[in-house]
């Protein structure tokens, strides 16, 4: 107790905050101890069928495994992370016209209880989430036209039209098997202790079948900490990681030479900007949407974020497969969108409702974005809302037409993004995920041939192609990609920020 005052005296006091536990400096992983992490929001669910936020996700990728998998991420390279790999599934095939995928169970996986899992578990699984009216993921089983099992160890998908994106579908937590009204984990980790709100413990699963490759004892999630205290539990020594860290903590940790080896940046899959409802005035002129794009200033935006950004040309985040890394972003050029506005008829420029969430960071970048757009004419009034009214106003066509536009990746895949977001068949009178409503013939022919494209360069090709008419089309100010930073205390070993789990600590080990 006494040696944790004097950390926190010193940390309070600007001594010596620098590490206080060194590694041990094993060769080879050890078994045991537990990892502490904590977030700034709470647990919503640990149902795979229903969990689909960000800290929901941490807890049940941990517990339930799937058919397949990404690999795991390696720290320094920015491409590490996507590529997908077996899991419960020893093998599969996926048949030339892209309709069929076949897959055959490892030998002897077993549920956390020793019950063997079968393939009707899989079938279980999905119809379960098919029926469910508030699971999010029926969408991504649409072209599932028949889920058939052979035998009890092989499962075969059939689908209605090729799509290549269905492997990385496959990697989401809410395929995992199940069986009926029992919460029996798949995964790396089982649940010890759930105190929702405050404090989630997994212990590791002696039946999972890699579990020769789970080092540590535990997992300790602590729910709702605001970033500032994370960081100061940190210091304590309370906290084997912190992430996301506040401006103050960002900036103090990166000019810290005895930090730096224990600090880790990534690029996350995600896309940051500012969605237009397309059918709604002043948006539907594509002018006034391609004006807005050259008003902002990202550079203003990646300051405010301390660099932990990179401007976007568009939806794809930087590592994505199709992504056109020569693709230039929008300047900042007032003139022009001055220009452009004058030009859609708009020459004492526009008044604005701006809907975002209400976040201290996301109501900062507000601020620079209503700056900037002052400045060629176009005035506009913050709107804050909460998640859930989020969430539920956007995807409505009569709700807000201008507001924050964010895509987290659920997998590894243009579709998750281009798709989604952009094709008109995900336009609906409520919840569209295409909440700009922007529909385009040419950019539906052009997704739907990319889904089903077997070459994997003329598919990249099609993406690309893509990407230039929603450039050209701006149904969102393109603003930027947003950096994960996470800092670990130094004797943490085996962990990488990971491009679509981000927090997967499954195979990380203490080096004490």
């Amino acid at each position: 107790m006494k040696a944790v005052v004097l950390i926190a005296l010193a940390a309070c006091n600007g001594m010596d905050r620098g590490p206080h536990e060194r590694a041990a400096g094993h060769a080879k992983p050890v078994d045991g101890g537990t990892l502490r992490y904590a977030t700034k929001d709470r647990v919503v669910s640990l149902d795979p069928a229903i969990a689909y936020d960000e800290t929901s996700s941490y807890a049940v990728h941990a517990l339930h495994d799937t058919l397949v998998d990404y690999a795991p991420a390696v720290r320094g390279d920015p491409h590490s992370g996507t590529d997908i790999v077996p899991h419960l599934a020893e093998r599969y095939e996926v048949s030339p016209d892209g309709l069929t995928y076949h897959f055959w169970l490892r030998p002897g996986i077993a549920f956390s209880d020793g019950t063997p899992i079968v393939a009707a578990d899989f079938v279980y699984a999905l119809d379960r989430v098919r029926a469910k009216p508030d699971s999010p993921y029926a969408q991504f089983l649409v072209d599932v036209a028949a889920i058939t099992t052979p035998v009890q160890n092989e499962l075969v998908f059939q689908l209605a039209r090729p799509n290549m994106a269905f492997l990385a579908i496959l990697t989401m937590s809410f395929t995992t098997p199940l069986r009926p009204n029992t919460e029996l984990a798949t995964g790396p980790f089982v649940l010890e202790r759930w105190d929702q709100g405050r404090r989630l413990i997994v212990k590791k699963n002696p039946r999972y079948w890699d579990a020769a490759s789970i080092h540590l004892d535990r997992l300790e999630l602590i729910e709702n900490v605001p970033r500032d205290v994370q960081f100061l539990m940190f210091e304590r020594g309370e906290l084997d990681a912190a992430e996301r860290l506040s401006a103050a903590d960002y900036l103090w940790i990166t000019e810290r030479q005895d930090w730096a080896p224990y600090v880790q940046h990534r690029t996350a899959m995600n896309a940051f900007g500012s969605r237009m409802n397309v059918t709604q005035p002043p948006f539907d002129d594509r002018r006034v949407r391609q004006a807005l794009n050259y008003a902002v200033d990202k550079d203003h935006e990646v300051k405010l974020l301390e660099g932990a950004a990179v401007i976007s040309h568009g939806i794809l985040p930087p590592g994505m497969f199709g992504r056109d890394d020569a693709l230039t972003p929008y300047p900042h050029d007032p003139a022009k969108a001055r220009a452009l506005l004058a030009e859609a008829g708009h020459p004492n420029g526009l008044d604005l409702e701006y809907v975002v969430l209400a976040d201290e960071e996301a109501m900062r970048l507000a601020e620079s974005v209503k700056s900037d757009l002052a400045e060629v004419g176009v005035r506009i009034r913050i709107t804050p809302m909460s998640f859930a009214a989020y969430a539920t106003a956007i995807g409505s066509k009569s709700g807000p037409a201008f507001s924050k536009g964010v895509q987290l990746a659920d997998f590894a895949d243009p579709v998750d993004f281009f798709d989604l977001r952009f094709a008109s068949s995900e336009i609906h009178d409520q919840s569209s995920n295409n909440d700009s409503f922007y529909a385009n013939p040419e950019l539906d022919r052009i997704l739907a041939a990319a889904r089903a494209e077997p070459d994997r360069n003329e598919r990249a090709a099609l993406y690309q192609s893509a990407e230039r008419i929603l450039y050209a089309d701006a149904p969102w100010i393109w603003e930027y990609h947003q950096d994960v930073t996470e800092v670990t205390q130094p004797y943490v070993a085996g962990y990488a920020i990971h491009p679509i789990w981000l927090r997967d600590f499954s195979r990380s080990w203490l080096d004490r």
